[in-house]
């Protein structure tokens, strides 16, 4: 008997290693592909016909899901939007009483993002077309001729950051328990 007990005792053992280290696999993966405002982001997304997986991918390329993210051009928010440019999105929506102070807000922001990312699906013919838009304007991407390494390094990496990013978005929010058994990094950076 006292075989059979520890053997028993080092499957446990086992088992509990295993579901700890699938654990400690999926925080990693929530802490590498960050996801908040879940909710707000899927209705938005929904409402401008979008897939929600790819604008989760473009909110994590630009902040990290960090709603008070500024970039050192002054972008603003969780989609980084130019205040000029969340000023002419405003004027598209009929939006009243426009303050760039609004991108701020997460919900905000991801209307407005979302908007302007419906608007760029509907003027380019690709995916890659869209994102060179939203990164580096639509004006780059009509002058854009398809090749990948014609663009700059940056928006090259930007573009493929993006593309990368979007199966792994549709998993996490076709299964919606990884996400609520790992906590959210939004917390953990103040």
């Amino acid at each position: 008997m006292p075989y059979v007990a520890s053997r028993c005792k080092r499957w446990m053992l086992w088992i509990a290693a295993f579901f700890v280290l699938a654990y400690a696999g999926l925080i990693g993966v929530r802490v590498l592909y960050p996801i908040d405002y879940i909710d707000a982001l899927e209705s938005i997304a929904a409402n401008y016909d979008l897939d929600p997986a790819l604008v989760a991918a473009v909110v994590c390329a630009e902040s990290r899901f960090a709603a008070d993210a500024r970039s050192p051009q002054g972008a603003v928010g969780l989609m980084q939007i130019m205040p000029t440019t969340g000023s002419w999105i405003a004027e598209q929506l009929a939006w009243e009483d426009f303050d760039g102070n609004l991108l701020l807000n997460p919900t905000v922001n991801l209307r407005f993002g979302s908007w302007y990312l419906a608007y760029l699906v509907g003027r380019f013919a690709t995916l890659d077309q869209v994102l060179v838009a939203y990164n580096a304007g639509p004006s780059i991407a009509e002058q854009w001729s398809g090749n990948v390494d014609t663009l700059c390094t940056e928006t090259a990496q930007y573009v493929s950051r993006v593309r990368s990013r979007i199966p792994i978005y549709r998993v996490l929010l076709r299964w919606r328990f990884v996400l609520r058994i790992t906590p959210s990094i939004l917390g953990l950076r103040r």
